[in-house]
């Protein structure tokens, strides 16, 4: 695997948020599978790259055991070098081949993630890194792996095949990006002015190609394997190895998120195709799929009321203005309606509290009458439900050293929350640090 062209080029990883466990954990609890504890854990990232998204991980959680994988040696030099600046005891990078990894890995693992790798690689070490999965993951474990889904990659799987076209002449991987932005670039100009709805939406997709970073470009346009799969497909895949569905990992985040209202309109209108899922992907123009897989088939979502009794929970939602009296809205402009005294006195301070939580019993009274409309609030992304053992932000504002670091290597850095803030609100935290 270390002679993947990707290989040649400046490698961009960076952290994917939705990976932190204590996301991963509450997710899964919420949809009726496994939530491994946060107390203590171990965490393995196949296809790990520079380390760009294990090291904060195991930075703001030291009580858990975390292992990086990567087939490139270039990567894992980069990883640990990395590593070796930060001075962490808790998290190793190994450089291993998939398919011969599953031997030398010693024990089970709480937490897998496997992040822009499975639809990248031949069907033969697509099936070694699902039995690895499979064989590594505990009991009660929690795997994350993303694909590439259709039917939004039939269309950019067509560009892949224009731009491999126009490139293969060209020798080196910096010759072959040059040739497929140029390629790209122009076939966006000639469809600019189009107005079939066809031409307008291939112009859309040259134009993507156009304002990525390069490495993006090699890895979804020029590497070798590129396979996109129907979730139907997927699924079935994953049963081969004893690995079940959960949800998907970005369900409440806008590139995951699907909308009610849309499941409904299938059903009632008889659209069902040869299953709904497929179906919803379909209408929606699915590019891309977050799972969150278990060794068990889920359950009904009613989580065990003992463990939802310990969660705490955090809100950025404010008041909307005094236009709008009872009414909160979110920084992403979304607003919702507090009808509830108690609802609307929690949301004032957890606001004043954020990005820090408080425990639901000092929140609510009677907090369980609550907790119907708390999920469906954290289902919406428009507060965090978080369970025992999650990280808490630091009393001392300004940068840490991971930050420094990270504002070096990248020009982000990434919050106790696994959240990546910009270089421009960086360079101010550091002028205030």
């Amino acid at each position: 695997m270390s002679s993947n062209p990707y290989d040649q080029i400046p490698y961009r990883c960076q952290p994917i948020e939705w990976t932190a466990p204590e996301r991963l954990a509450i997710n899964s609890l919420l949809h009726g599978g496994p939530a491994p504890t946060l107390a203590r854990y171990r965490v393995l990232e196949l296809g790990c790259g520079d380390g760009a998204n294990l090291l904060p991980l195991a930075y703001y959680r030291p009580q858990a055991e975390w292992v990086g994988v990567d087939g490139s040696a270039r990567h894992i030099e980069q990883a640990r070098s990395r590593l070796a600046q930060l001075q962490l005891d808790n998290l190793e990078f190994l450089q291993l081949d998939f398919r011969q990894a599953n031997a030398q890995l010693m024990g089970k693992f709480d937490f897998i993630i496997v992040h822009g790798v499975f639809s990248w690689v031949a069907d033969g070490v697509r099936d070694a890194l699902f039995q690895l999965c499979s064989d590594r993951l505990s009991s009660k474990g929690i795997l994350y792996l993303n694909y590439n889904t259709k039917p939004g990659w039939n269309i950019r799987g067509m560009v892949r095949d224009y731009l491999l076209a126009h490139t293969q002449s060209q020798s080196t991987l910096a010759d072959k990006l040059t040739a497929a932005r140029a390629a790209a670039a122009k076939m966006a100009r000639s469809l600019a002015d189009e107005t079939h709805p066809f031409s307008q939406l291939l112009g859309n997709e040259f134009q993507f190609v156009c304002d990525n970073h390069d490495s993006y470009i090699a890895h979804e346009f020029l590497t070798e394997h590129n396979t996109a799969y129907w979730r139907s497909e997927f699924l079935a895949l994953a049963q081969r190895f004893d690995l079940y569905p959960v949800s998907d990992a970005d369900y409440n985040y806008p590139s995951g998120r699907v909308n009610p209202a849309l499941l409904k309109q299938i059903e009632s209108q008889d659209l069902i195709g040869a299953n709904l899922e497929d179906t919803v992907d379909l209408i929606s123009y699915r590019q891309l799929h977050t799972p969150i897989l278990s060794k068990k088939r889920s359950g009904i979502p009613h989580p065990d009321p003992d463990l939802l009794e310990q969660l705490s929970v955090a809100s950025c939602l404010h008041p909307a203005g005094p236009h709008k009296p009872n009414w909160y809205q979110h920084p992403n402009g979304y607003q919702v309606e507090a009808k509830d005294k108690q609802i609307a006195g929690a949301l004032d301070h957890l606001f004043s509290l954020w990005p820090q939580s408080a425990p639901l019993d000092t929140v609510l009274s009677n907090h369980h009458r609550y907790l119907d409309d708390l999920i469906l609030l954290h289902h919406n992304g428009l507060i965090e439900l978080r369970l025992p053992g999650s990280p808490k932000p630091a009393s001392d504002p300004g940068l840490n050293r991971l930050n420094r670091l990270e504002i070096q290597w990248g020009g982000y850095y990434t919050t106790a929350f696994h959240q990546r803030v910009e270089k421009t609100h960086s360079a101010r935290a550091m002028e205030s640090a």
